[in-house]
């Protein structure tokens, strides 16, 4: 919650120096993923290219549930600022380039605690009074690469329309906290083993799609 709050804090305070600035061009907002909402200002630098910067997010559920037998806790959680350049190859044209850097707290959590069995590297551990969190989260920094329609320069001001589609470029962290390993119900290395089966299975996927679409005020 605290890095979220100061992403937060981040896209704001810069996004409110952007709109106040007399090369401002415009203030966004809309709806998509990895994040449900994004907020948004673009200065024009010249009729080519663009500075933007966003700040996504509203993304935080959980679910409590039972998994073979075992009391557990999912959470998602997701919210990314970043800081892009737009290029316009076409003159006239609201086509664009786009490439950047993201500043990330986007994960996954698993939670497993109190009651049941366990299977941890292929034996069976009883969970009873200890607990087990895995988390998968993405690198707190990543580059972005992209294409998007809008924010371009223009004399019409008022609402106008945004879209932009890409990918953050990144593989997956894999972390684990237990106490079964203080309790002597199982070992470090077959906590490690698991953690290894874990990592293993994400991998292959070394990015996180972009979709963005939304209202432009342009000034």
């Amino acid at each position: 919650m605290k890095f979220s709050r100061t992403l937060i804090s981040i896209a704001a305070l810069s996004a409110a120096a952007l709109a106040g600035s007399a090369q401002a061009h415009d203030v966004y907002a809309g709806l998509g993923l990895p994040g449900l909402y994004t907020l948004g200002a673009t200065r024009n630098l010249n009729d080519s290219f663009n500075a933007r910067l966003s700040y996504s997010g509203g993304v935080d559920v959980s679910k409590d549930g039972t998994y073979e037998g075992v009391s557990a806790t999912g959470s998602l959680k997701s919210s990314t600022v970043g800081l892009f350049g737009d290029w316009y190859p076409f003159s006239g044209s609201g086509w664009r380039l786009v490439g950047g850097v993201t500043f990330n707290d986007t994960r996954a959590e698993l939670s497993a605690a109190g009651t049941g069995s366990a299977t941890i590297n292929g034996t069976t551990v009883n969970m009873s009074g200890d607990y087990y969190r895995v988390k998968v989260a993405m690198p707190s920094t990543t580059p972005y690469i992209g294409i998007g329609y809008g924010h371009h320069k223009t004399n019409d001001k008022g609402l106008g329309f945004y879209a932009d589609v890409g990918v953050m470029l990144g593989g997956f962290n894999v972390s684990s906290e237990t106490s079964l390993v203080t309790s002597g119900k199982t070992t470090q290395a077959d906590i490690n083993a698991q953690d290894a089966k874990i990592r293993d299975s994400v991998s292959s996927v070394n990015y996180v799609p972009v979709v963005s679409l939304g209202l432009v005020y342009r000034f």
